[in-house]
């Protein structure tokens, strides 16, 4: 996932930036260590504003623009944004020196494309202050420069702290970015970082302060093998991961944690759908590792579902109680080395990892994605179909098999959606999906009462039956139902893929 500079005229080089997110306890510690303290560091205030029309046209086509002052410097610098990446950024960078504090657009048009064919003068919209200081670490032929930033972002009234590390190789094996990440990591603690400074400006224009973050849109090209689908794809699931995790240990909110289980499930479905070309030990680690806390997160979850269905205050404080023990344990959890180096673990494997190389599935790495796509959509709708049949006669457990089934048709649907462009693709595609959320919604509210027995069994709270009855529940005689009447509209529903 490489990123690409054009400095001056527009000669070009390969470079990897990897983005990794501190405090600043943590930065200070890492300025102070022989790490940077004797590799000659250099510190610089950097003051950089950002420039899009009212409408936001750059915004909207993937651009970013601005003007770095640094002393009497001023750079220009004109960017693609790739927002589904995960802490390793891919997008294209153009930059100048220019005389003073405005856009100068002389030899860029090519590149702005038609983002300002619709009219819309360029105005400052935010900026971004920070103290920047920069190492140049070698070891061997690997030459990576080290950053270190921390500032704010200032936006119509409002602010946001900045404090991260970026690493950007600049010759060498794209190892060494992550072998001097760890080394980082051993030093102070660290996190993916998957926001630019660009994205925090305008998140700040939006006021975008929610507690949560869906599942965005994966951009995909039409020319994609299966390789770089699936590496596209895990980028963008442990971004939804990072964002709310974020916004998780902020507010506790119980929508955060939600989506965060979310961003952790869907990226256990992108490794098992994608798992005959990854297959490996390391894989297994991955699994375990990703299956176990999402089950952290989900003993919180659990409890969250039953304080929104539940009335009797006796048991809502009982539940409350037992809420605040577990969100302790997650956060110790989310706050651990052990899942901070699973994340840049994760973030170096989808990247460099051996899968890439390997015999082993090959073959499959090499396929188109929408054939790989339409494959691996044509098997996960069959699954569903053949566990689904006679739904409202099935016991709990045959039940739960097909809302897993469902759930992981879902998300390859929503995974590959770009690979089929059209009205009548999306027409078809959003017939499948509502389909699929009625199913998992009715399905999931069965799973609900069933996972409340067993709570309210663990916690010791007597008379669950009589608690559910009276709360605000489904009723299961009307849940299946409606549960088998969506499984019918899914298999009725036309695949958009073919």
């Amino acid at each position: 996932m490489p990123r690409l500079r054009y400095i001056g005229a527009m000669d070009g080089k390969d470079e990897i930036e990897l983005k990794l997110q501190a405090d600043p306890l943590g930065i200070a510690t890492l300025l102070a260590d022989p790490l940077v303290a004797d590799a000659d560091p250099t510190s610089r205030e950097q003051l950089s504003t950002y420039f899009d029309t009212p409408t936001y046209a750059l915004r909207k086509a993937g651009l970013s623009l601005r003007i770095r002052r640094i002393g009497d410097r001023r750079i220009q610098t004109i960017k693609t944004e790739g927002g589904a990446a995960a802490s390793l950024f891919a997008r294209g960078e153009w930059e100048r020196d220019i005389a003073g504090d405005e856009p100068v657009l002389d030899d860029i048009a090519a590149v702005l494309g038609n983002a300002l064919a619709g009219g819309g003068t360029l105005r400052p919209i935010f900026t971004v202050s920070v103290n920047r200081t920069t190492i140049v670490h070698r070891l061997g032929a690997d030459r990576i420069e080290l950053v270190a930033d921390q500032g704010q972002v200032l936006a119509d009234g409002r602010n946001a702290p900045i404090c991260e590390v970026e690493l950007e190789l600049h010759d060498g094996d794209r190892a060494a970015l992550f072998a001097l990440a760890r080394m980082i990591a051993d030093i102070i603690p660290l996190k993916l970082g998957v926001r630019t400074k660009s994205e925090r400006g305008y998140a700040l224009l939006a006021g975008a302060d929610g507690s949560s973050v869906k599942a965005e849109p994966i951009m995909l090209a039409q020319d994609l093998d299966a390789e770089t689908l699936f590496a596209t794809i895990a980028a963008s699931c442990l971004r939804q991961f990072r964002l709310n995790e974020d916004k998780l240990l902020e507010t506790g909110a119980a929508e955060a944690l939600h989506q965060a289980r979310v961003g952790l499930r869907r990226l256990r479905s992108a490794l098992s759908i994608f798992g005959a070309m990854l297959a490996g030990p390391e894989l297994d680690r991955f699994q375990t590792a990703l299956r176990s806390l999402a089950a952290l997160l989900g003993r919180v979850r659990d409890i969250d579902v039953m304080l929104a269905k539940l009335d009797d205050p006796a048991v809502l404080g009982r539940l409350r109680a037992a809420r605040d023990v577990r969100y302790d344990a997650v956060v110790a959890a989310l706050g651990s080395k052990a899942v901070r180096t699973l994340m840049l673990d994760l973030v170096a494997w989808i990247a460099i990892g051996a899968w890439r190389e390997a015999e082993t599935g090959a073959d499959l790495r090499a396929q188109p994605a929408a054939d790989f796509a339409a494959e691996t959509l044509d098997t996960l709708r069959r699954r569903v179909k053949r566990r689904g049949r006679h739904l409202a006669k099935l016991d709990e457990e045959p039940r739960h098999r097909v809302r897993i089934a469902s759930k992981k048709l879902r998300y390859a649907a929503e995974f590959f959606a770009g690979l089929y462009p059209g009205k009548k693709a999306g027409r078809r595609r959003e017939a499948l999906l509502g389909a699929l959320e009625d199913l998992q919604t009715e399905l999931g509210h069965l799973n609900d009462l069933a996972s409340a027995r067993a709570l309210f069994d663990e916690l010791d709270i007597p008379g669950a039956e009589t608690i559910l009855a009276a709360g605000k529940k489904g009723d299961p005689a009307r849940l299946l139902p409606r549960a088998a009447d969506a499984y019918d509209r899914l298999i009725d529903a036309k695949r958009f893929w073919r």
